[in-house]
């Protein structure tokens, strides 16, 4: 059994004499080039995220036929569509406590188990109250396995090339969505609704199967001193790469990266080294909630009630806003590391504002030049909605990285409450163009929070992050 004081053997080819410490594990994963391990991490824990994506958006593609067979009015709808969202606050806070204590890819496998077996049951549900019981337990998983897949995806990459990988990761959550609403499109009328959430079980799977096939974090396991353990999951690592490893940096330099600042706590969050950066992440995150919540998950019952389209078309139009969003999503992972993540973050909430207010003016249309303004909406809101995962990440050290993702994933919940209810309110009114704007308002002032408070991240190790 290695003990602390071992000395790393050689690696790859290129031998590293010393104790393994933190700054040598940092040292080790910077000079990591991509191999197999990261694409096997990057495919598993992809999978718990594509259906996180799956299951999220699944009401939506079944909201019309739900409604049709409880009766619902729309101030139950709204409740249903939040009710997800309350398990999904609380999970947010609770799954990155898990990881913070238990590690990573625990708290990710438990959050998957969550995630598939409660989305099963919803497809028994005999009533509405039992659907809306079950759709707040799933959100404990929901809710919680974002920001500590977030987290893991980060911590496992060197800072070259960093935000292209963790965004081609994170593209599997827009390409949920669009699965979602695509099989919805085509399974819920020909085999109802209770099918998508049998097949938003297969989470369940990911249960057994990540703590087998991929390794904790060495980042998390060097912050509680588990050094033979991390000094074990790099091994994993390096052992998949193909041909001889690069030469280890500067050992040095990052032992005084990590003994720079002192090790944080969860309230630091709020202390005055991190609070501009958690305010511009709280803007960052209530938007994504705001527009996904509140906007993508009526669309189909909007397209079908208001401007009476028949459901299979009203589903057809949702698929092609959610096929904008993975373009978006896709072009954003291709330029992050190039332009930087404030201004694609920027750009993409004022694009978005601007395609709300146009969905606005022109609500009195027909329903195809609506749903090319809100389409334009989501694939704009995409971009800064996916980066917000390789940025959140990149603002806090790892001591409290997790929590610090959970945060931003709490604030996308809240919005995520009352957001449905808003649009279901004026939906009532008659005010759709009222709803339009207001919905606008919300990525622009996120915009100007980001670009006065937030920092740029863009090609730095993150313990150089660290305030």
């Amino acid at each position: 059994m290695r003990t602390i004081g071992n000395t790393i053997a050689e690696q790859g080819g290129a031998s590293v004499s010393g104790t393994v410490t933190r700054g040598s594990i940092i040292a080790r994963i910077e000079r990591l080039p991509a191999n197999a391990m990261q694409v096997r991490a990057r495919l598993l824990i992809g999978a718990a995220t594509f259906f996180d994506g799956f299951d999220v958006i699944t009401i939506a593609a079944t909201l019309p036929l739900l409604i049709q067979k409880w009766g619902l009015t729309p101030g139950q709808v709204g409740f249903l569509i939040a009710s997800g969202s309350i398990g999904q606050l609380i999970g947010a806070f609770l799954f990155p406590s898990l990881a913070e204590r238990y590690g990573r890819v625990r708290a990710i496998a438990w959050s998957s188990g969550i995630i598939g077996l409660t989305s099963i049951a919803c497809g028994f549900a005999p009533s509405f109250a039992v659907f809306v019981a079950l759709r707040i337990v799933q959100g404990l998983g929901l809710g919680g396995e974002l920001p500590v897949a977030a987290t893991y995806i980060n911590e496992i990459t060197r800072a070259h090339g960093r935000g292209r990988f963790v965004l081609l990761y994170e593209i599997v959550f827009p390409i949920g969505l669009l699965a979602s609403n695509a099989l919805g499109a085509w399974i819920v009328p020909r085999f109802g609704w209770e099918a998508m959430y049998f097949i938003g079980g297969v989470p369940l799977v990911l249960f057994f199967m990540l703590r087998v096939l991929v390794p904790e974090s060495p980042r998390w396991l060097g912050e509680r001193e588990r050094m033979t353990e991390a000094d074990r999951a790099l091994r994993a690592f390096e052992a998949s790469v193909k041909g001889p490893l690069p030469p280890v940096g500067s050992i040095a330099e990052f032992e005084a990266m990590v003994h720079r600042h002192p090790k944080r706590r969860t309230l630091d969050l709020f202390g005055r080294a991190y609070i501009k950066r958690t305010v511009a992440v709280a803007f960052l995150w209530m938007t994504c909630g705001v527009i996904q919540y509140g906007l993508s998950t009526w669309l189909p019952t909007i397209y079908k009630t208001v401007y009476h389209a028949p459901l299979q078309l009203a589903l057809n139009l949702a698929v092609a806003a959610s096929v904008l969003g993975v373009i978006g999503s896709l072009t954003c992972a291709l330029i992050v590391d190039k332009v930087g993540r404030k201004p694609v973050i920027n750009w993409s909430f004022v694009l978005c504002a601007m395609s709300l207010v146009l969905a606005g003016v022109f609500h009195a249309q027909s329903v195809y030049v609506v749903a090319t303004f809100c389409a334009l909406a989501l694939g704009f809101m995409a971009c800064g909605f996916i980066t917000a995962y390789v940025y959140t990440p990149e603002l806090y050290p790892t001591s409290i990285r997790a929590f610090g993702c959970g945060l931003g994933g709490a604030w996308l919940k809240v919005a995520a409450i009352f957001a449905p209810a808003l649009v279901g309110k004026t939906l009532v009114g008659g005010n759709l163009d009222v709803a339009f704007y207001t919905l606008a308002a919300v990525p622009m002032l996120a915009a100007v929070a980001v670009h006065f408070l937030g920092i740029e991240t863009k090609g730095k190790v993150l313990e150089q992050l660290e305030a």
